[in-house]
């Protein structure tokens, strides 16, 4: 893509944007981020994109560190960025991401987690497919996926782009790469708040943005970074599979018709989701556990090759 630079107030308005408003809201959630939320400010604020363009939003979600005190001494050092800063008593991450798109003023949200980080030239590519195709509703960009031991690799996000795919096929979408128009946010609701979905609230909304006849594309560049700090413990495992499971669920139950080929792509699916959790399991040496997660998403698909040979690799596993 040939990029010129979109700094002036012509290029903004062939948008098209109303009069002062930015183009972006970039949305940042913080819980207990004082170790890293800098970072992640430093890649908006290092942005080729003309800040007059862009805003931050960052919310600080009843941390109990100094999360606050680091973004309030971040703000003064960089005075040419448009911040906010908003405090308020913890609601989780889709919450505080609420919180954030209802006080933004920009034309599409920017979702940038606390703890992943941007490359320079996210937003004014971005921008460029915006002007390209101004019907485009959400844009989801490839990132690279950082281990904190230093190991990297590409993460591709695609091709699902319709409520049905989505749903059926999986997530193929991650929330720091993805810029959505915020009208269209308001317009489903926002994220789910429900405790159940949490952890995968952005599933949940992707869902209901594609039900909504939201044109989503995926732009097959690398513009961030995301982060994978260390392994997650037994529980969270536990419950991001369950709140995975939950949202399924409820899309599934909604779901019409439900034919016999449709209740085995929902069989399919929640087999998918359980091998991913045995997976997990068995990344983190718990075999015995992985063994029951790969046993239920047996019944649920018993022809699947991927998980037959994951039961047959962890079951070697758990014999020695």
């Amino acid at each position: 893509m040939n990029m010129k630079p979109i700094n002036t107030k012509a290029d903004r308005t062939n948008m098209p944007l109303m009069q002062n408003e930015p183009l972006f809201s970039v949305v940042i959630p913080a819980y207990n981020a004082e170790d890293f939320v800098c970072e992640a400010l430093d890649s908006v604020a290092g942005q080729t994109m003309s800040k007059s363009n862009y805003e931050i939003i960052a919310v600080d979600d009843g941390s109990t560190d100094e999360t606050s005190s680091k973004i309030s001494a971040w703000a003064k050092e960089y005075p040419m960025v448009e911040l906010r800063l908003i405090q308020q008593a913890n609601k989780g991450i889709g919450g505080a991401r609420n919180r954030g798109v209802r006080e933004a003023s920009g034309i599409f949200v920017a979702f940038l987690d606390a703890d992943d980080v941007w490359l320079e030239q996210k937003l004014e590519f971005i921008a460029h497919h915006i002007k390209d195709v101004p019907d485009v509703d959400m844009v989801c960009h490839d990132e690279w996926l950082q281990m904190n031991k230093g190991s990297k690799k590409r993460l591709t996000y695609g091709p699902y782009a319709t409520y049905r795919d989505l749903l059926f096929k999986g997530n193929c979408i991650s929330t720091s790469a993805t810029v959505v128009r915020r009208q269209k946010i308001l317009e489903v609701g926002g994220f789910s708040e429900d405790m159940r979905f949490n952890s995968v609230e952005d599933y949940d909304l992707w869902l209901r943005l594609a039900q909504a006849d939201c044109r989503i594309e995926y732009l097959h560049k690398i513009l961030g970074v995301y982060w994978v700090w260390g392994q997650g413990v037994t529980n969270n495992i536990v419950l991001h599979n369950q709140h995975a499971m939950n949202v399924l669920e409820a899309h599934f139950q909604r779901w019409q018709p439900k034919n016999l080929y449709y209740r085995y792509l929902m069989r399919r699916h929640r087999a998918g989701t359980l091998r991913g959790g045995g997976h997990a399991f068995m990344k983190q040496g718990d075999h015995r556990e992985a063994q029951k997660y790969l046993c239920m998403a047996l019944k649920q698909d018993p022809f699947n090759w991927k998980t037959w040979v994951l039961t047959l690799l962890n079951t070697a596993r758990v014999s020695k």
